[in-house]
């Protein structure tokens, strides 16, 4: 899927209405998937009470800051394994208006210490997530560009074991993926107790297949939501649900 920006400068700094992105070093840079997750995903239990959000593999640390803009009582913990991604995330959380409430940590989901200084596990009302999904043959060239988007980095059933144990228990865990890695998701899902909540396939054309979703998880039982999101129509605009979904974030959407 191709990215859209609002607005971005040749030193790579990305400009959103309330936050900037400094992405030089990192691998992955901002791009429409991570943005619509940013926007998209949300807890099950009130948006303004007092949230704790994870957010696995952070990259530049944009949904973790879209997070913070979102729910305003929201405090949230941004996982990054790669070190170069980790210390610009730190610096983007540390210049946006939400400082405070976000803090980033180097580290594997494997390594990650969730726990509280009780030693109790932490529970998260939201995780997101918008993991690596390339397979074997599909491997970028470039070595870092590869480790942050390659599937066998983080496979999913790794994300929803640790969900199944860090989820509160109305938690939703929440990912984009594409379309065509539907069986390594549902493989994921079969290995916990989690369920479909929520269902969003991304069009980036009306009459176009889909060829990404949007899917949210619990491990309470809900009646299925299936959405659909278009980005532009037929004439090539972009859609009315698309430009009111992203509104609050870019700056331009020409």
């Amino acid at each position: 899927m191709h990215c859209f920006y609002s607005d971005k400068t040749m030193n790579h700094n990305f400009y959103f209405k309330q936050f900037t992105i400094f992405q030089e070093k990192s691998a992955m840079k901002v791009g429409t998937d991570g943005v619509l997750l940013g926007a998209w995903a949300k807890p099950s239990c009130d948006a303004n009470s007092h949230l704790s959000i994870l957010d696995i593999g952070t990259g530049t640390g944009v949904i973790a800051l879209m997070m913070a803009q979102r729910f305003p009582n929201a405090v949230i913990t941004a996982i990054e394994i790669d070190h170069d991604a980790a210390e610009e995330a730190k610096t983007n959380a540390g210049n946006s208006p939400w400082s405070d409430r976000i803090s980033v940590v180097e580290s594997a989901l494997s390594d990650f210490d969730a726990a509280d200084v009780d030693g109790k596990l932490c529970q998260y009302d939201l995780i997101v997530t918008n993991p690596p999904f390339y397979n074997a043959t599909l491997k970028p060239d470039e070595a870092t560009r590869a480790a942050a988007r390659h599937c066998d980095s983080l496979p999913f059933s790794d994300i929803t074991r640790f969900a199944d144990s860090h989820l509160s228990s109305d938690g939703i865990l929440a990912v984009i993926y594409p379309t065509n890695c539907e069986q390594n998701i549902m493989l994921g899902v079969a290995t916990s107790s989690l369920t479909f909540h929520t269902i969003c396939d991304v069009v980036t054309k009306e009459g176009k297949p889909a060829k990404r979703r949007m899917a949210c998880f619990s491990r309470k039982s809900y009646p299925l939501k299936q959405e659909c999101l278009v980005i532009r129509n037929a004439s090539g605009d972009y859609s009315y649900d698309y430009r009111n979904l992203v509104n609050d974030f870019y700056i331009n959407l020409n």
